[in-house]
C-alpha cells in the first residue's frame, strides 16, 4: 500500500472514530446531567443545569462534522489536494487539543467512568492517528510539476 492511500485508510478510520466519539458523548449525556444534579442543590441545579448541558450537547454536536469532514476528505487528501490537506490539518489540530484539554482541566477521578474512559482513550488515539497522514503524504511545492 502506498503512503497515500495509508494516509487516506487512517483518516477515514479516525473520522469514523470521531463519529462513535460524538454517539458515546450523547449516549452519557443522561448519565453526566444526573451527576450535575446529584452534586448540587435543586437551586443551584436549576441555574447550572442548562448551560451544562448546552455545552455537553455541543460537544457532541460538533464531532459530528469533524468526523464526517475527516472521512469526506480522506480520498481528496490522497489525490494531494490542498483544500483537502488544509481542513485535515484544521481537523487534527482541533481534535489534538481535546485530549491536551481532558489533561489539564479533569481530574483523574472522572477517568473511572467506562463511558468517559473510552471515549477519551478514543481522542487520545485519533489525536495522536490524525497527525500521521499529514506526515506520511507531505505538501507538494505550489510550483511542483509532478503528481
Amino acid at each position: 500500500m502506498d503512503r497515500s492511500a495509508l494516509a487516506a485508510r487512517i483518516l477515514k478510520t479516525d473520522g469514523v472514530l470521531l463519529l462513535v466519539v460524538a454517539l458515546i458523548h450523547f449516549a452519557a449525556t443522561p448519565f453526566a446531567l444526573r451527576f450535575v444534579s446529584s452534586q448540587s442543590t435543586p437551586e443551584a441545579f436549576v441555574q447550572i443545569g442548562p448551560p451544562f448541558l448546552l455545552s455537553f450537547i455541543v460537544v457532541g454536536i460538533l464531532l459530528v462534522p469533524i468526523g464526517l469532514s475527516t472521512v469526506y476528505c480522506a480520498d481528496s487528501f490522497r489525490r494531494g489536494e490542498r483544500w483537502a490537506r488544509v481542513i485535515c490539518g484544521f481537523n487534527a489540530l482541533g481534535v489534538f487539543l481535546l485530549p491536551v484539554a481532558l489533561v489539564m482541566i479533569m481530574p483523574a477521578r472522572y477517568f473511572r467512568a467506562i463511558l468517559f474512559l473510552v471515549a477519551a482513550t478514543l481522542v487520545w488515539i485519533v489525536a495522536i492517528s490524525m497527525t500521521l497522514p499529514l506526515l506520511l503524504r507531505p505538501s507538494r511545492s505550489p510550483h511542483s510539476t509532478s503528481k
